[in-house]
C-alpha cells in the first residue's frame, strides 16, 4: 500500500506539463466565470436603468440565483383538514419601492418562506446572502390570486357554518402589507358561496 501512493506521488512529481494543463484549465474556467457574471451585471444593470430603477445589481443577480435553489412548490392543502391553519401571503413590491431601488428578497414555494438577506463580510468588500427558512401550513407567493388563497383556506370550511360551526379568519401583519385587500377578496368570495350554499327558506 505505501508503494503504490508513492508511485502516484511520482507520478504526480514526473508529470508537470499535466499539472500546469490542469491550473490552465481551471484559471480558464474561472476567467470565463467571471466574464459570464461580468456581462449578468452589465445586462441587469442596463435593464434597470431603462427602467428608471436604481439599485444594488450585484445583490440582484445573487438574490436571483438564491431563489433558483428554492425547491418545488408543494400543492395547497385545504384548512378543512386542519383544525387551525397558518398561511403566509407575500405582496408584489409597489412601483415606488422599485423605483427607489428596494430588491424582492423574498421567495414563497409552498409551504416555505425563504428570506434572501444580502449580507456584507467583516472585510467590507465581499458580498454574499444569508438565507433563512420558514415553514407554514400554506404560503402564496405574490404570483397567485385572492381566489387561489380563498379556495384552499376558506371555500371548504363555509359548509360546517350550516352545521352550527364557527369560521374565523384573522389578518396579521404590517401597515400596507396586504391584509385589507385580502380579507375583502376572500369576503366576497365567500358571501358569493355562502347564498349558493344556504339551504332554500334560510
Amino acid at each position: 500500500m505505501k508503494r503504490n501512493n508513492s508511485n502516484q506521488n511520482q507520478a504526480a512529481v514526473s508529470n508537470p506539463l499535466a499539472n500546469i494543463q490542469k491550473i490552465e484549465k481551471e484559471r480558464e474556467e474561472r476567467r470565463r466565470k467571471f466574464e459570464e457574471i461580468k456581462q449578468q451585471k452589465q445586462e441587469r444593470d442596463a435593464a434597470n436603468k431603462a427602467a428608471g430603477r436604481v439599485c444594488d445589481v450585484e445583490f440582484d443577480l445573487m438574490i436571483d440565483e438564491e431563489r433558483k435553489k428554492a425547491p418545488r412548490a408543494l400543492n395547497h392543502v385545504s384548512s378543512s383538514q386542519m383544525q387551525i391553519c397558518v398561511c403566509v401571503r407575500k405582496r408584489p413590491l409597489f412601483e415606488k419601492e422599485v423605483a427607489s431601488g428596494e430588491i424582492d428578497s423574498v421567495s414563497c414555494p409552498n409551504p416555505k418562506v425563504m428570506v434572501h438577506e444580502p449580507k456584507i463580510k467583516v472585510d467590507g468588500i465581499t458580498k454574499f446572502i444569508n438565507n433563512s427558512e420558514f415553514n407554514f401550513d400554506n404560503t402564496y407567493s405574490e404570483k397567485e390570486s385572492s381566489n387561489d388563497l380563498y379556495k384552499f383556506q376558506i371555500k371548504d370550511l363555509l359548509p360546517s357554518l350550516f352545521k352550527n360551526g364557527v369560521l374565523t379568519l384573522v389578518a396579521y401583519g404590517q401597515t400596507g402589507s396586504g391584509k385589507t385587500f385580502t380579507v375583502t377578496a376572500a369576503t366576497q368570495d365567500a358571501v358569493h358561496d355562502l347564498f349558493k350554499l344556504a339551504p332554500s327558506g334560510t
